[in-house]
């Protein structure tokens, strides 16, 4: 029997399957677990989230890494042009050992331009996919997600009140923002120690500064932490990680 999945990350995606199990109780909601990788109060909203839809999440993580430190370091890579790893790893891997051929997947892409786009890009890039953005269809935008998530009591993520616009793991990869990093120096110091280690060993962060890649670690000290630009961390960041895909594929077959 074919199976409609509601993928629950950040707060959009929650709105998203609130609706969709209104509507629809059979759904299943799924949760890829990041472990450590993300904030702690992260986990404690995914809990809360159970009650408010009045159904258990199942919750899937990958079985090789508990957290994205991990890929890196067996990697040494950190992310560029060949995309980020940790989403191959850490996200993509565990849904396509998850999911069935005839599954629907259901995400949390809101009406806003910027999401509405990356629901194209995945079209386009899983055609394969039986998929559907039900926040698109009804014209719902991330700010009246936040707003109907505070009207129904449920605390979202801190890191959203540090700031930050999603639940991304901590010290993303994949930003080029010197007001993301300031950011994650301020509230995160050590997830930001970490990070400079990794990208002086492995040379691969994306830092831009006054139109020039740089060091972690080049960041002025009195640089804003203005987080809010990152974009939204989703199935799409792997796409020059075949291999995943490959791989995970051989060994479910």
């Amino acid at each position: 029997m074919s199976r409609v999945l509601a993928w629950v990350d950040g707060a959009n995606s929650a709105v998203m399957a609130k609706l969709a199990l209104s509507s629809d109780p059979d759904i299943i909601p799924v949760h890829v677990d990041l472990g450590t990788s993300v904030d702690e109060d992260s986990h404690r909203f995914i809990d809360d989230l159970e009650g408010w839809f009045g159904k258990e999440i199942v919750r899937i993580r990958s079985d090789e890494f508990a957290n994205v430190d991990e890929v890196f370091e067996k990697r040494k890579y950190l992310g560029g042009q060949h995309g980020a790893p940790c989403t191959g790893e850490m996200k993509v891997a565990p849904r396509l050992i998850f999911q069935r051929h005839d599954d629907t997947h259901l995400w949390g892409y809101t009406a806003d331009r910027r999401d509405a786009r990356r629901f194209r890009l995945m079209q386009e890039n899983y055609p394969e996919l039986r998929q559907d953005a039900p926040l698109i269809a009804r014209g719902i935008t991330k700010l009246a997600c936040h707003a109907l998530l505070e009207r129904s009591g449920i605390r979202r993520p801190r890191v959203y009140d540090l700031g930050f616009p999603n639940g991304n793991c901590l010290g993303c990869s994949k930003s080029s923002s010197p007001g993301y990093w300031a950011a994650v120096r301020l509230h995160f110091p050590e997830v930001w120690a970490r990070r400079v280690d990794q990208d002086r060993r492995f040379g691969r962060n994306k830092l831009e500064l006054h139109g020039r890649r740089v060091c972690l670690d080049q960041l002025p000290a009195d640089f804003p932490p203005r987080p809010a630009d990152i974009a939204s961390c989703d199935f799409l960041c792997h796409l020059a990680e075949q291999d995943i895909d490959e791989r995970v594929a051989s060994t479910a077959s």
